[in-house]
């Protein structure tokens, strides 16, 4: 486990590099040894919307973006909403290490995405949904 000033450290230098571009600052992700990319995906030092990207490569609506950069990326583990579509709700949140995308009608979970697209796999299923 690193030292939290270095990975405080760390995760500066990284966003001096990659200053606002979402696409950048996964790419300087991609480049880091595996322990110390998870360790800043599931800290304080980045926020939700920082992991979702990181995760899928996609961008939600506005409104979702807006409401993943006011959670920590710790919120992930326990989900985040990222907005209401149609009758669900979708949820970003992550279990073992798989991100994933849950449509949920606000109670139970309908439907589960993972992987790359998840996010756009998930808003077409809420758009043709019937309970």
């Amino acid at each position: 486990m690193t030292d939290y000033l270095e990975l405080a450290e760390l995760a500066d230098k990284i966003y001096a590099i990659a200053e606002e571009d979402i696409e950048k600052l996964a790419e300087i992700l991609d480049e880091l040894e595996p322990g110390i990319r998870d360790e800043l995906l599931h800290s304080d030092f980045m926020n939700a919307f920082q992991v979702f990207y990181y995760a899928f490569r996609e961008l939600p609506t506005e409104l979702g973006e807006e409401r993943l950069i006011l959670q920590p990326a710790t919120a992930v583990g326990q989900g985040v909403l990222v907005e209401e579509h149609d009758l669900l709700e979708l949820h970003f949140t992550e279990t073992d290490g798989v991100p994933a995308m849950l449509a949920t009608d606000g109670e139970t979970v309908i439907r589960t995405f993972t992987g790359r697209g998840a996010y756009g796999r998930a808003v077409a299923f809420s758009d043709g949904y019937e309970p």
